[in-house]
């Protein structure tokens, strides 16, 4: 690998990503604030509990005041609230040739490309499952579709190189429609935001008989405002935004999902993780601010996801309490 490969945040995904590339035999160096994490990273190893194995792998990691040099090829692996915030250390340490792909979970393409231009910023969608157990140690919970694409026009000879890199963790998707596969995920995440607003299992919301009609209408207005823009949705690991337009197929697709979901050792979403056992606000804001800024500008009317985002709200200030109560409330937003 002729560039040097930086992850920037070391935690549940860039964590994961790291450790199976560093053991595969391609060299990274991990980024983090946390320098709790960063000390057990560096004293025991970095520890990967996954749903098929557990290993140890010694990555260099520093945090971002120690880190010297300048930067090539950069995975930005933060949370969405923190995009900003990385990305005024990361621009100015940039080398005219270098990038930086965005592991992450929202639009966080846009804010990167704003520091450092859309031609040295390179899109990408992650779904797989993985938290952060406690400092160097991460649970892995198992594989789901990694894409990776420019954000304009066709796969080039850098999104193949990034694929084969990554090949030894996940094999890669090759886009040249990486937005289709965003919005899919943003639809898909406004549905684990609702379960994220109950104690109840992802499994469990999405099969209850009364709810399953609010969970489809909320991600149903996140298609809606993508297709506004033209953008072509693309299904992935069960979920096909397409199906919402279709009781039947929808509820089919719900049928498919909560069987994974009850498959998966990953049983509630970080965002629920973020509220009952951090808590601490949520990527919420960083995630679908975006999304209800561009409602607004389109004048495309979201009311059910604009009420998520209230409970969210709520939630996070210790104003509401989990239950399905949140749920019935989306009924009539």
């Amino acid at each position: 690998m002729a560039q040097r490969l930086v992850v920037v945040g070391a935690g549940a995904i860039g964590g994961t990503i790291s450790a199976y590339l560093e053991r595969s035999g391609i060299a990274t160096h991990l980024v983090d604030v946390n320098e709790e994490h960063v000390h057990a990273i560096r004293a025991q190893g970095l520890i990967i509990d996954a749903y098929n194995e557990s290993f140890r792998v010694h990555v260099p990691v520093d945090t971002p005041s120690a880190f010297d040099g300048g930067l090539e090829a950069v995975f930005l692996a933060t949370k969405a609230p923190h995009t900003e915030a990385a990305m005024e250390w990361i621009a100015p340490r940039l080398r005219p040739d270098g990038w930086v792909l965005s592991a992450q979970n929202g639009l966080n393409e846009l804010a990167i490309a704003r520091h450092v231009g859309r031609n040295r910023t390179v899109g990408c969608f992650v779904n797989f499952s993985s938290d952060v157990m406690k400092p160097g140690v991460i649970h892995y919970g198992g594989p789901g579709t990694f894409a990776i694409g420019e954000l304009d026009g066709p796969v080039t000879e850098r999104v193949r190189r990034i694929g084969e890199w990554i090949q030894p963790f996940i094999n890669p998707v090759l886009t040249d429609n990486i937005w289709g596969y965003l919005w899919s995920k943003l639809s898909y995440g406004a549905v684990l935001f609702a379960t994220a607003t109950t104690d109840e299992t992802m499994a469990d919301c999405v099969d209850h008989p009364r709810y399953r009609a609010v969970l489809r209408a909320i991600g149903a207005e996140v298609v809606g405002l993508a297709r506004l823009q033209g953008i072509e949705l693309l299904p992935f690991d069960g979920w096909d935004p397409n199906a919402l337009d279709d009781r039947q197929e929808s509820d089919a697709m719900f049928d498919r999902l909560s069987q994974v979901m009850r498959r998966n050792l990953k049983v509630r979403t970080g965002v629920w993780r973020d509220l009952a056992v951090h808590h601490r606000r949520t990527e919420v804001d960083s995630q679908y601010g975006p999304v209800l800024d561009l409602a607004a500008e389109h004048e495309y009317p979201v009311p059910k996801l604009t009420k998520l985002v209230e409970i969210i709200h709520g939630l996070e200030q210790g104003q509401l309490e989990r239950g399905l109560s949140n749920l019935e409330t989306l009924f009539t937003a």
